[in-house]
């Protein structure tokens, strides 16, 4: 089910900010780049730095795509880890890696937009990358709490707070959830413990300071002005709450979730049977956790709704659908707990042909319109391949005419899963610029549809 993702990153090509932030580096320079985007568009210092150096910086379009490809790998690897390391020896390898592959098939089945997810650089740098490293801190934390652990907690502390500046900086939703996480750990330590730790205030501050310097750039209110139904509470908290309730109801209901929980019920009660530690009761009280887990989803959707006035891009909400996956294994686990210790519930009372049951309705699941379809139908239709031999036509023609202004056909294929959008018939915009400016040209546009009509 995963294996046509990682097919199709062969097939994928830049787009819009790839090529815009990579040229303007090797117009302005790194330095005057960061401050021109700081002041004039987005205060995301960690993601502009990153994308200045994209590989459209050194002329490889291939490098794009192996660095968009080495990005979900990332992402997987770090998944993984983080669950191997919270399980420790409860669950077995293979269970890990069962856990792990079940997340990630229902991220990529139902995210909102794939194309961009992993598939356009400027995205999966400025939210999927936030996520690696959210996942990346936890994991870092939960080394530094391991009484068992023999690495430096100096080193990890260090590389902690080199993770939280990173993560305030890809964007403001992965700021937003760097605080949620942060406030959650300060939270729960003061409810158990009654105090926290320098660490912790360390972790908080940083955290504090970092997301400041984001939200104070001069560029956001540039930004900002083109939403102007922004920043009104009652409309938008009552459509923070209609879009949640409409996503709720396609992820769980409209997605095999249901059916990947019950086919993975057998590791978590094995994962919370033999866990060594003995839960605090706050952290596996339905009461709390479930509270925690809808009030994060809320001010997560509600961060967008409030800053464009409307519901939030397909984008950001991929980075809300994976918080929601965790939350909701987390919470199913918490569930299994319950069973456990109140009814003694044994796994082995669900019948065998349950199970096989769910398995046949997952596999239903994928007739149904959904991202694994759409992938398989762009690799053996054909529209991935004709995709990518269009513009690596368009390259090779565009690289041997000796014109400085050009017109390009349009696409013909535009494959849903990894075609985000394109340049347009207007060369003065700043995309067609900066496209022609990666090609050494004045002018890059695409035909107009009635040019070609009259043709």
């Amino acid at each position: 089910m995963i294996l046509p993702f990682i097919i199709l990153f062969f097939f994928n090509h830049p787009s819009a900010d790839d090529w815009g932030l990579s040229e303007n580096t090797k117009i302005r320079g790194f330095s005057d780049t960061q401050i021109h985007y700081y002041k004039n568009w987005t205060g995301k210092y960690f993601s502009n730095a990153v994308l200045s150096y994209n590989p459209l910086y050194f002329n490889s379009v291939f490098g794009y795509k192996m660095l968009t490809l080495l990005l979900l790998i990332l992402f997987i690897y770090i998944l993984y880890a983080l669950i191997r390391q919270l399980s420790k020896n409860a669950i077995s390898f293979k269970e890990k890696i069962l856990l792990t592959l079940s997340i990630i098939f229902l991220y990529l089945y139902s995210m909102p937009s794939l194309s961009q997810s992993f598939y356009w650089l400027t995205a999966s740098v400025v939210y999927q990358l936030g996520l690696i490293m959210i996942m990346m801190f936890l994991l870092l934390y939960s080394k530094i709490t391991d009484p068992k652990d023999s690495t430096s907690e100096n080193v990890l502390t260090f590389l902690s707070v080199l993770l939280l500046i990173a993560i305030a900086g890809c964007s403001e939703m992965s700021m937003v959830t760097g605080v949620l996480m942060i406030s959650l750990l300060v939270l729960g330590k003061l409810i158990t413990e009654r105090k926290i730790n320098g660490r912790l205030v360390l972790f908080t501050i940083t955290t504090a300071l970092s997301s400041y310097v984001l939200l104070s750039a001069p560029g956001n209110n540039v930004r900002g002005s083109q939403y102007p139904d922004s920043h009104k509470l009652i409309p938008s908290v009552i459509t923070t709450i209609t879009t949640m309730a409409d996503y709720f109801v396609s992820w769980i209901f409209l997605s095999p979730l249901l059916f990947i929980t019950l086919l993975t019920l057998p590791v978590l009660f094995k994962l919370v049977k033999n866990n060594e530690k003995k839960p605090v009761s706050i952290f596996v009280n339905p009461v709390y956790t479930v509270a925690a887990f809808l009030g994060v989803l809320f001010v997560l959707f509600f961060t967008p709704v409030w800053s464009l006035g409307r519901s939030p891009f397909n984008r950001t909400v991929n980075i809300i659908y994976f918080v929601f996956l965790i939350g909701w294994f987390y919470n199913v686990t918490v569930l299994i707990y319950l069973l456990l210790r109140k009814y003694e519930f044994k796994i082995s009372r669900i019948p065998d042909f349950v199970y096989a049951v769910a398995l046949v309705v997952v596999v239903l699941f994928l007739f149904k319109k959904n991202n694994v379809k759409n992938a398989y139908a762009d690799i053996l239709l054909g529209g991935a391949s004709g995709y990518n031999k269009e513009l690596n036509l368009r390259y090779d023609m565009i690289d041997k005419s000796t014109s400085d202004s050009l017109t390009v056909t349009p696409l013909v294929y535009t494959p849903r899963t990894i075609f985000f959008t394109d340049i347009t018939a207007d060369p003065e915009l700043e995309f067609n610029r900066m496209y022609a400016h990666y090609f050494n040209k004045k002018y890059i546009s695409v035909l107009k549809a009635d040019t070609l009509k009259n043709e």
